[in-house]
């Protein structure tokens, strides 16, 4: 029967298109005269119809601006490129709510090149979900590569949602408004079997072309299996929280209210956000079920609303996670979209759920159609009609200038120079923003044993001044980009060691960075190079997915897992100040031989390629806060496991081993010679379920928690033998003697000078027998008290589980489910938790005290179960003595 629309329901479609048509000539209020925020600095113009915002998370930094037509642009160093990113507006049908709405790039974008986008196809309207790849030119898409994956038809031609993002769990969250019209007529939001009105989530590394969550909510039961959650009008933009993992929808109202809906993290499917029987909420139809008490009762309102005194149609925005302005951490910005006005609200607690108080921050003047995150977590608006891209900012600062600065540096043409040499050096300041930095200023003071050479010093832009030399000055503006600076010294008849010397940059005032450089005198005697270090194992720029940061572990593991580790020795083994001091004199007598300490202590930079400078300078300040990082002891692969024995991942690490460049010759153990699987393949003592999708784990025996104790052992002989690879035994000389050429572990097991031999000599202990020692002390929570291998010492055995409660982990019990390892990795250093705490260590760990001050208290711990002294008391001659 046909049905007629009621005369209301084609007023409130009437009026929501008349305020689309109008917004851009409804003027906004003037900005608030004390906002927190500014949204002046506009960083692209030029746009048709800019909706969408984002980034692709392979590190270039660039952001991707979709337009309304059928356009991706990109935005790269602060330029808008000429040449779309994508371009399918033959496929797009565009007009009023219609168009490409939404864009999202794949979590593993940097290895798959695949990105996703949403549009309403020509002719007909419907939704489309197509996923794309990049092409060989990394600012150009492939068009042709397109692949379908879902189309769902439209009976109208507004509520269309189109916002797309991946969450947390890999997985690709799809809105989806109610089909239009006003009212929502068919009540597609509350009906199961439609994928109008909802949230959806599918799983795009799976099936052909997708395939479904286990744990979505009507998996195997009444309902759409796509659906994560219902009864939405039309979630336009909604966003993941970076840090937390919350879910933020903002949901468009129909005549009178606007909604920001809640979901976090933990939270399970099939939450119903109740439309249309509430709008906000507030009661606005009263037809079944919408007229049941106990169903009402199972609706979950949104945590902040706004009436349309306020404003008409709401734009949703993002949680701020970057580190420019902090006095925005934290805070959820969203906007309205016909009057520019923004908002502010702070989660304050997760249990009780509480908010701040709704804050309206700034009036624009402009009609704001989307939020958008770059990759640093700053925060950018896209201006609709004016096709402009503003930057939320704080005008009161600070900016983070260390974090904007990052990758300056300061060098010298040597690390070493004879007396009467003349040393050139270069200071490069890099600002890697899209702000032009203002009133910056350089010093730097020569040591006494550098005479600066008169009118050598120079500058890319900005003003330079020798005139109180030997303190340099220079002042300018901090483009986007490298500015470089250079000046020459000539070393003085009485210089001798180190000579060092630091320059400083303020910017407004404020301290930025400070740059350090060191050349010692005279030349070393060795003539060494990176190639005498070449040891076997895989090398630098072998890995197909580089290490991650290790702070993505503690997404899901608990606190024995991540935050022992946060704050153990291994952790901070690029930090520890005393490894810094022993690295540069290491490289002062022996040139290069930094690289053998960077191995070690600094493994994710030093697979990354970033050991070519041996005095560690082109270390990030990630690489160096990772230090041993999860990743590198979780997909370590044994050189040479036991013959026939077998685990989960022996048929890939035999691959590995086979296709090694520089294979290990055998019973070659220790100066960090290893084996990490290229890919991110990893490996513990237990294994995972393939439902689990975040990431693989094999169960391996050299990751093991049973069984060999030498194999088990071996992963920790790995670094803690270490080796003079520049000196070998020479049987003829009866004595340790210069190798010819280069490192010859490269080629055969030699045996090398010794400088730590720690698992050397624990295989000749009673630890590495079969019945291992009994000592309960050390042994946890383990029943038969026996203690093997280095790790049933140092990785205390608990019970409990590896991961947050939220993500249904196992229990163990020591006894029938293994033991959970305490990532304490405990040892013998009480002093470099202090040390880490000395603010005026350029590396210093001040952030993460707790973590230290409790491995400190486990180590002090640890320490005194270590030995035991009996003093037995006699007297002789009226005297006491101690035996």
């Amino acid at each position: 029967m046909r049905k007629t629309i009621p005369f209301l329901v084609l007023l409130l479609v009437v009026f929501s298109l008349f305020l689309w048509i109008i917004s851009p000539f409804i003027q906004p209020s003037a900005a608030a005269t004390n906002a927190s925020i500014s949204v002046s600095e506009v960083i692209a113009s030029g746009l048709q119809a800019p909706l969408d915002i984002t980034h692709a998370g392979d590190g270039s930094g660039r952001l991707f601006v979709v337009e309304q037509p059928g356009r991706i642009r990109v935005i790269k160093q602060g330029a808008l490129l000429s040449t779309p990113f994508l371009d399918i507006t033959s496929l797009v049908l565009y007009g009023g709510e219609r168009g490409l709405l939404g864009l999202a790039f794949h979590p593993n974008y940097e290895q798959n090149g695949y990105f996703y986008v949403n549009y309403t196809r020509q002719p007909d309207g419907a939704t489309v979900l197509a996923r794309y790849r990049v092409s060989s030119n990394p600012d150009v898409a492939d068009a042709s590569s397109a692949t379908i994956l879902l189309t769902i038809s439209q009976p109208y031609a507004n509520h269309n949602g189109g916002c797309i993002k991946f969450g947390q769990d890999g997985y690709l969250y799809i809105g989806m408004g109610d089909g239009g019209s006003g009212g929502d007529p068919q009540n597609y939001a509350q009906n199961k079997d439609s994928l109008l009105g909802k949230m959806l989530r599918i799983d795009v590394d799976h099936g052909n072309p997708y395939a479904i969550p286990a744990d979505n909510p009507f998996v195997g039961q009444d309902g759409a299996d796509e659906i994560w959650a219902l009864g939405l009008r039309n979630p336009w933009r909604f966003s993941f929280d970076r840090l937390s993992g919350d879910l933020y929808i903002a949901d468009v109202g129909q005549n009178a209210w606007e909604e920001v809906n809640f979901q976090p993290a933990n939270a399970s499917g099939g939450i119903n956000y109740g439309w249309r029987c509430r709008e906000g909420t507030h009661p606005y139809n009263s037809s079944p079920p919408c007229n049941d008490a106990n169903f009402l009762a199972t609706l979950t309102d949104p945590f902040t609303e706004y009436s349309h005194s306020e404003g008409y149609s709401v734009t949703g925005g993002y949680v701020y996670r970057g580190t420019r302005y902090p006095n925005l951490y934290g805070t959820y910005f969203f906007a309205d979209y016909v009057n520019g006005k923004i908002w502010s609200i702070k989660k304050l607690s997760d249990s009780p759920l509480t908010w701040s108080t709704r804050t309206l921050e700034l009036d624009a003047d402009f009609n704001i159609s989307s939020f958008g995150e770059g990759e640093d977590g700053e925060l950018y608006i896209a201006n609709y009609n004016q096709g402009k891209i503003h930057h939320l900012t704080d005008p009161s600062g600070p900016v983070d200038l260390a974090e904007a600065l990052k990758g300056s540096q300061k060098t010298a043409s040597s690390p070493w120079a004879d007396t009467d040499e003349v040393i050139t050096y270069t200071i490069e300041l890099n600002n890697n923003t899209h702000t032009t930095f203002s009133n910056a200023v350089l010093t730097d003071t020569l040591p006494a044993d550098l005479t600066y050479l008169a009118g050598s010093f120079s500058a890319s832009n900005g003003s330079v001044d020798d005139s109180q030399a030997p303190q340099l000055r220079w002042s300018g503006t901090l483009p986007p980009g490298i500015t470089t600076l250079r000046y020459q010294a000539r070393v003085k008849s009485t210089a001798k060691g180190s000579q060092n010397n630091t320059a400083s940059l303020t910017v407004n005032g404020l301290s930025a960075l400070s740059l350090s450089s060191s050349v010692y005198v005279p030349r070393p005697k060795l003539n060494t190079s990176s190639a005498d270090f070449v040891l076997p194992g895989t090398q630098p720029n072998q890995l197909q997915t580089p290490l991650l940061d290790s702070i993505d572990c503690d997404t899901c593991h608990s606190a024995p897992i991540y935050d022992r580790w946060r704050g153990s020795v291994m952790s901070q083994a690029g930090r520890d100040p005393l490894m810094w001091a022993a690295l540069a004199a290491s490289n002062n007598v022996v040139p290069n031989s930094g690289e053998l300490c960077l191995r070690c202590h600094i493994p994710n930079g030093w697979f990354a390629g970033h050991s070519q400078d041996p005095s560690g300078g082109l270390m990030t300040a990630q690489e160096l806060s990772n230090g041993i990082s999860c990743q590198l002891c979780h997909r370590l692969v044994d050189p040479q496991p036991p013959l026939g024995t077998s685990d989960q991942a022996s048929a890939i690490d035999a691959l590995i081993r086979q296709n090694l460049t520089h294979p290990i010759p055998a019973n070659a153990i220790g100066n960090a010679m290893l084996i990490v699987d290229p890919n991110d393949n990893r490996r513990g003592p237990f294994e995972l379920a393939q439902s689990f999708n975040y990431h693989t784990a094999y169960r391996t025996d050299f990751l093991g928690q049973s069984g060999d104790a030498v194999t088990r052992s071996r992963l920790c002989g790995s670094c803690h033998n270490v080796f003079n690879p520049l000196l070998s035994w020479d049987a003829s000389r009866n004595q340790y003697w210069p190798n010819s050429g280069t490192a010859q572990a490269t080629a055969k097991s030699t045996p090398y000078y010794p400088i730590e031999t720690t698992f050397s000599e624990w295989l000749q202990s009673d630890y590495a027998t079969p019945e291992g020692v009994y000592a309960p002390q050390f042994a946890g929570e383990k029943p038969d008290g026996i203690v093997r291998a280095c790790q049933d010492c140092h990785l205390s055995r608990a019970t409990g589980s590896a991961a947050d409660s939220g993500f249904n982990p196992f229990q163990r019990d020591c006894r029938t489910s293994g033991c959970l390892p305490t990532h304490d990795l405990l040892g013998a250093n009480t002093w470099l938790p202090q040390l880490l705490q000395v603010e005026t260590w350029r590396l210093n760990a001040l952030g993460e005290k707790t973590y230290l001050d409790q491995n400190q208290q486990a180590t002090q711990s640890f320490l005194r179960k270590a030995a035991t002294l009996s003093v037995n008391l006699l007297e002789q001659g009226g005297s006491k003595l101690a035996r």
